[in-house]
């Protein structure tokens, strides 16, 4: 059965059950209707919501039983996904009975509908009613400007920025409302239009400028916006939410580099403020600058020991740039205050695991509550106890923890084969994902696993069936097409049509080492050495890989370079000295 879009229960049931009980609408001061809440103003992650002012009781009026009737039609119909019957019985409604909350979820009701014409008239009334409602001059302006009104959108938008301007600690709120509200529009010339015509009005006022360069970064008129936020930093440099929508802009027009410059001044200009040395820490991080956003963190902290977020910066920065000893510091912080402690334990586990103090790591990684990260803490358990040779320890790890959905379970047999396949055990990795398959049948990352363990154990028609099986239902898989198509032409006399795999997985990803290394390889079973050994020298030079470096010597063996062969085969094997393949293919053109 298809899902309808239903109207919420709780947009209709309060003022029903109001009606039936009382026979009697009161518009408390107390209650908070459901707030439109643009898209944008979510995002706008400077923005504090406003509360609108407190707006005087409306006087008692008994609902008739008319009312109630089409109120409760309305309700059944909006449950139906009946919109247009549940607009009409609205409407009727405050036809009837022109009261303020009534008028609200009729406008409410209509805009949900997309019924603009009856949500404007509705919207009208509650304006008129409650003209001192900051949110029905909100609905009202929104509507307008999307019928094509935008000016007589400008009044209510004036209302709104008048009942903002005397509140407290709302700098440019009001207009942050109106760029909320317009951001949503999808004329965004209509929309930018009237923001101009707002700020025509106040060319002297940083927050209206403010607001014209926000809303012109949200409908990408990214010249425009510059121009507007120097303007507004011309008029206040002092104020540091313009510093960062600058710094955004910025970075919108691709121009990172000054970006990094202005919130450099900006941090020496104003150096104790916290929140412009966060944000430019964290544009540092983006852009790989790690040792100048740990400088900028310390800062943070020299002001703020606890600072949590910045501890917590600075020990994944510790991590990345293998300051291990300041990561731990800061870490273990984090821990002493109570603050963000499953992270905590969850990293310095990985600490101990670079320091390879497997006890400790492990003793860390037990402190991972249930949260995001406790997964994979368990499942770096089970790997620590392989790693110190406690294979069935390591399994039954694994096999303790509850799986809430298919996806856990999925990655905890994927763990598990792991674990299996380095302890050198491929014939146990093959059965463990056969049972993984009769639970998950056809899931593809479990078909591509056991594909790839099947082609060692010699079961070259599981792997070859397992891997069609993936594209049948996935066509362009990228891994399973150079899976089955370096299957096909390294196992195989089928050496076109792996070929045929190959060359689409190529054309999908064409600077993939492991994918430019296949079609080397297939090149070479070929006899086209030339066209071999173009593509394996660009995927050696890509990734220094041992099987990369075993096909690219032995072709470039039998086209008669030995030399160079044996100067590909030493270094690599330097770097991987028990690399089975490599020492294989040394030996058997070199013996």
């Amino acid at each position: 059965m298809l899902l309808k879009k239903t109207l919420p229960l709780l947009i209709l049931f309060p003022l029903l059950f109001q009606g039936c009980t009382n026979q009697r609408v009161i518009y408390d001061a107390s209650h908070k209707p459901a707030a439109l809440k643009p898209e944008a103003f979510k995002k706008a992650d400077r923005l504090k919501k406003i509360k609108a002012p407190a707006f005087k009781p409306v006087a008692e009026r008994p609902l008739s039983p008319a009312v109630l009737y089409h109120l409760l039609s309305g309700e059944i119909a909006g449950q139906r996904g009946q919109f247009t019957q549940a607009v009409g019985q609205y409407m009727q409604a405050l036809h009837l009975e022109p009261d303020p909350r009534v008028a609200e979820r009729a406008a409410r009701i209509a805009v949900f509908a997309h019924d603009d014409k009856s949500a404007l008239k509705a919207a009208k009334i509650w304006v008129k009613l409650e003209p001192d409602n900051l949110q029905a001059q909100q609905v009202t302006a929104a509507l307008l400007v999307r019928m094509g009104r935008s000016d007589a959108a400008l009044a209510h938008f004036e209302k709104i920025l008048t009942a903002t301007r005397d509140i407290k600690n709302t700098e440019g709120k009001g207009f942050m409302l109106i760029v909320a509200l317009l951001s949503k529009e999808q004329d965004k010339q209509a929309a930018m239009a009237v923001m101009d015509k707002l700020v025509a009005r106040r060319r002297q006022d940083p927050a209206a400028l403010y607001a014209d360069s926000h809303l012109a970064l949200l409908v990408g008129e990214l010249d425009k916006a510059a121009t507007s936020i120097n303007k507004t930093l011309a008029l206040k440099p002092d104020w540091i939410d313009a510093h960062l929508l600058q710094a955004d802009i910025l970075i919108r027009q691709g121009h990172n580099a000054e970006a990094l410059k202005k919130l450099a001044a900006a941090t020496t200009a104003y150096p104790d403020d916290i929140r412009l040395r966060l944000y430019y820490a964290r544009k540092l991080i983006d852009e790989k600058k790690y040792e100048q956003a740990r400088e900028q963190f310390k800062e943070v902290l020299e002001r703020k020991p606890a600072h949590v977020d910045a501890l917590y910066a600075m020990g994944l920065l510790g991590l990345q740039v293998r300051k291990l000893d300041e990561a731990q510091v800061s870490f273990e912080k984090l821990l002493k205050i109570g603050k963000r402690t499953n992270e905590a334990n969850f990293y310095l586990g990985e600490l101990y695991q670079i320091k390879k103090q497997p006890q400790q790591a492990i003793q860390y990684y037990q402190r991972v509550k249930k949260n995001p990260q406790y997964i994979e803490a368990q499942i770096r358990i089970a790997g620590l106890l392989a790693g110190m040779g406690k294979l069935q320890a390591a399994r039954n790890q694994l096999h303790r923890i509850h799986a809430p959905t298919l996806e856990v379970q999925l990655r905890l047999y994927l763990a598990e084969g792991e674990l299996l396949r380095a302890a050198g055990q491929p014939k146990k990795v093959f059965e463990l994902y056969t049972q993984a398959l009769e639970q998950m049948p056809g899931n593809p990352r479990l078909l591509y696993a056991r594909a790839l363990v099947a082609e060692k154990i010699k079961h070259l028609d599981v792997a070859i069936k397992d891997l069609q099986l993936i594209l049948k239902s996935e066509p362009d898989n990228i891994e399973a097409l150079n899976a089955l198509g370096y299957t096909l032409v390294d196992k195989t006399n089928r050496l076109q049509e792996g070929m045929n795999y190959i060359e689409k997985a190529l054309a999908r990803k064409p600077d993939d080492p492991a994918i430019m290394d296949s079609a080397g390889w297939g090149y070479y079973r070929l006899g086209k050495y030339e066209q071999a050994l173009k593509l394996l020298r660009r995927a050696y030079a890509k990734m220094r890989d041992p099987e990369i470096a075993s096909h690219l010597g032995e072709v470039l063996w039998v086209s008669g370079n030995q030399a160079a062969a044996r100067k590909i085969w030493d270094d690599a094997l330097q770097q991987t000295p028990k690399y089975k393949l490599l020492r294989n293919v040394m030996q058997r053109f070199m013996e």
